[in-house]
């Protein structure tokens, strides 16, 4: 049980002290905004280059783990759009919202790590599928529901086909413009290729191979930190009136998520026993701090979006250490 919970801990210090540092005003969300930028524009980019070069792609990546996690992601979005935009009958762009603070998990902040701690080098394949799905189905989806809400209310109501065209278009921008998806193709391009290279660019790849891991060094660290900043410096503004959605999103995230994974892993491909287990565990991590930001982009659901983060996360320690303690019984994780 301790060493468990001696996998899991570690996190949630790292994002406790950083929701500390938010409440004793050590930084303000300007300087939420710097960990962010910096994370995503050099850290993590420089975290998938390196660990990617050390990994030959071409045999480690399996496109069945791909597979299994853009199928669970419809599926929740799907099962969000019936609970949100039909029980609880809400527009288009807060349907679009509660489907991604439903669906997002902290893929890239927790779970990378949680998938090399769990299985060392070849986890970054896991953790890069489900890195890939979510800005596959849920950034397309998310994207693409809120365009179309925000073209129906600037022009009226216009044509629909129009207004998908629009919806289109600004959609597939803001995906060429994710700042993990070019050192992702980049990295997975420059592996692939790597045995082929001659040897003065081999050499050159060797030398700046060590600012790489400088940068990628920090990305875990700062990651987790800012996390739990963004939680102390956007607090629930009434937790009554969001208790319903909180509830459904929780339930959705941290255990219908993992539930479909593990049904569409278990029923539709055969897995090694490892590589289901860390599936289902990274689909059971908290809402990822990428549902606020476009939740607040888009000027929908966003105290929702940011009390989700705040709940998930804080329960997430209980589910996540609950899962481990099943895996490693059962399966040998």
């Amino acid at each position: 049980m301790f060493e468990l919970v001696g996998i899991v801990a570690p996190f949630f210090i790292v994002i406790m002290l950083g929701y500390l540092a938010g409440q004793l005003g050590f930084f303000k969300l300007d300087s939420a905004k710097v960990f962010n930028n910096y994370l995503l524009y050099f850290a993590l980019p420089a975290m998938f280059l390196s660990k990617l070069l050390e990994q030959d792609v071409l045999t480690g990546f399996d496109v069945r783990i791909l597979l299994i996690f853009m199928g669970a992601n419809t599926t929740i979005i799907v099962l969000s759009w019936i609970i949100h935009g039909g029980l609880y009958r809400l527009s288009l762009g807060d349907t679009a919202a509660l489907g991604t603070t439903s669906t997002w998990g902290n893929s890239g902040y927790m779970g990378i790590p949680l998938a090399l701690e769990l299985l060392g080098g070849p986890g970054i394949f896991v953790a890069f599928s489900l890195l890939a799905a979510d800005i596959i189905i849920i950034s397309i989806a998310g994207f693409a529901l809120h365009e179309i809400d925000k073209d129906r209310s600037e022009n009226g109501g216009g044509s629909a086909a129009a207004s998908i065209v629009r919806a289109t278009r600004k959609t597939l921008q803001s995906i060429a413009s994710n700042p993990f998806l070019w050192p992702f193709a980049i990295g997975f391009a420059l592996s692939a290729v790597r045995p082929q290279w001659p040897t003065f660019l081999s050499s050159s790849v060797d030398f700046i191979f060590p600012a790489l891991e400088m940068l990628s060094a920090t990305a875990f660290g700062v990651a987790l930190f800012s996390i739990g900043v963004g939680m102390a410096l956007r607090p629930i503004s009434n937790m009554r009136a969001a208790a319903p959605i909180l509830f459904s999103t929780g339930m959705l995230k941290l255990i219908v998520h993992p539930v479909v994974t593990a049904l569409i892993a278990g029923l539709v491909f055969d897995l090694e026993p490892a590589i289901f287990a860390t599936c289902v565990i990274l689909a059971a991590t908290p809402t990822a701090t990428n549902a606020f930001i476009m939740a607040t982009a888009y000027g929908k659901r966003a105290s929702e979006a940011s009390a989700a983060i705040l709940v998930s996360t804080s329960i997430a320690f209980f589910t996540l250490t609950a899962l481990l303690m099943y895996f490693r019984a059962d399966l040998g994780l």
